[in-house]
């Protein structure tokens, strides 16, 4: 079997995160880095690797098969393109970059140098969300017609007033650091033709910029209407993608972790997101609390671990079969609907999306 040497560069909450699901796919974890050294010294000792202080030696020093990038938004490109250019294969969590030009830039010159470029969109690789691709890829709802998306909850606003996802110069905004469900309609969906958004901030005025209510209208070139709705400020919690079509409907409740899909005829069938009971209890239970961002010392609930180690899995599997990857596919268009809808918040006008 072909090993799979993997550097990491980001020793945070999901740097922690993906480091072990690599080293349980198999990989060989080579060596870690972070601007905070006494972070990547931990995390390096835990996983029995090396910690470098600077990432060009990490390049230089472990000449790895694939890095993975799980450092602030704002510094994905730079340090994609210097790993590119390392001749390894890149694996960055989302979101991919903080604006299409630069995903573009990136996917040009992965092909320029011959390189996997894989984006950490790991809800496609649930098995679940996996069966619904599936299904509409056979059409089994007909025609589609009008699709809703939601992510809303209640998240307390943090003391911690340096802490890092609360400046949009290093997140580049909810619409890009919660990119999740926006990606899953673009995946399931197809190319977004135009976008209207709408934003504001009700319940975290301390925090200005952050918009914790996000409205978007997306028109798909294939005719499809479909609405996002998401954010901080709503006391009753929902996390779901609603597909309607004529012969029937798709509800992906994440919230449940199940898929109900429901036909005109009368058929009914249900399936969860996961393969595996564990998993889906954990995402159910975890669901009923309030929702809070994860900080570096943070558990990892199983749910979300889990499906780190199902993508982790596949981006490893994929790599030894030199096969083109489900998180490679599409990788920039949910960043170019992004962009194309903070614009429209800012000029309060439906906007055309741009995929260059």
């Amino acid at each position: 079997m072909k090993s799979i040497n993997v550097a990491l560069i980001g020793c945070g909450f999901f740097g922690q995160q993906l480091a072990l699901a690599f080293q349980k796919s198999g990989a060989i974890l080579v060596g870690v880095s972070d601007l905070d050294q006494a972070l990547a010294e931990q995390l390096a000792n835990k996983c029995h690797c090396k910690m470098y202080d600077k990432f060009d030696h990490l390049l230089a020093m472990e000449k790895p098969d694939l890095v993975l990038i799980a450092t602030y938004n704002n510094t994905h490109f730079k340090l994609a393109k210097q790993a590119l250019k390392a001749n390894c294969a890149v694996f960055i969590e989302t979101p991919f970059t903080l604006n299409h030009i630069e995903s573009y830039k990136l996917i040009q010159l992965a092909e320029e140098q011959g390189k996997a470029l894989f984006v950490g969109h790991l809800l496609r690789t649930l098995p679940g969300l996996q069966k619904v691709k599936t299904l509409l890829s056979e059409q089994a709802l007909g025609k589609l017609t009008v699709v809703r998306a939601n992510r809303q909850r209640w998240i307390d606003s943090q003391k911690n007033e340096d802490w890092w996802k609360n400046n949009i110069q290093l997140t580049g905004g909810k619409l890009l650091h919660e990119i999740h469900e926006l990606d899953l309609l673009c995946w399931l969906l197809g190319d977004v033709e135009s976008v209207y958004a709408q934003a504001t901030n009700r319940a975290h005025l301390e925090y200005p910029d952050n918009d914790d209510i996000i409205q978007v209208l997306l028109r798909f070139k294939n005719g499809i209407f479909s609405s996002l709705e998401m954010g901080t400020a709503y006391r009753l919690h929902k996390w779901d993608i609603t597909i309607h079509g004529e012969l029937g409907s798709l509800l992906i409740n994440f919230f449940t972790s199940t898929i109900t899909l429901t036909l005109a005829i009368g058929e009914r069938q249900q399936f969860n997101l996961y393969d595996e009971f564990e998993a889906d209890l954990s995402l159910r239970e975890h669901s009923k609390g309030v929702q809070k961002y994860n900080q570096v010392k943070a558990t990892c609930p199983f749910w979300l671990s889990r499906a780190t180690e199902i993508e982790a899995q596949r981006v490893v599997d994929d790599m030894r079969a030199e096969q083109k990857s489900l998180l490679s596919e599409q990788i920039h268009n949910a960043v170019c609907v992004a962009v194309a809808a903070k614009k429209s918040i800012l000029q309060g006008t439906r906007i055309q999306v741009k995929y260059c």
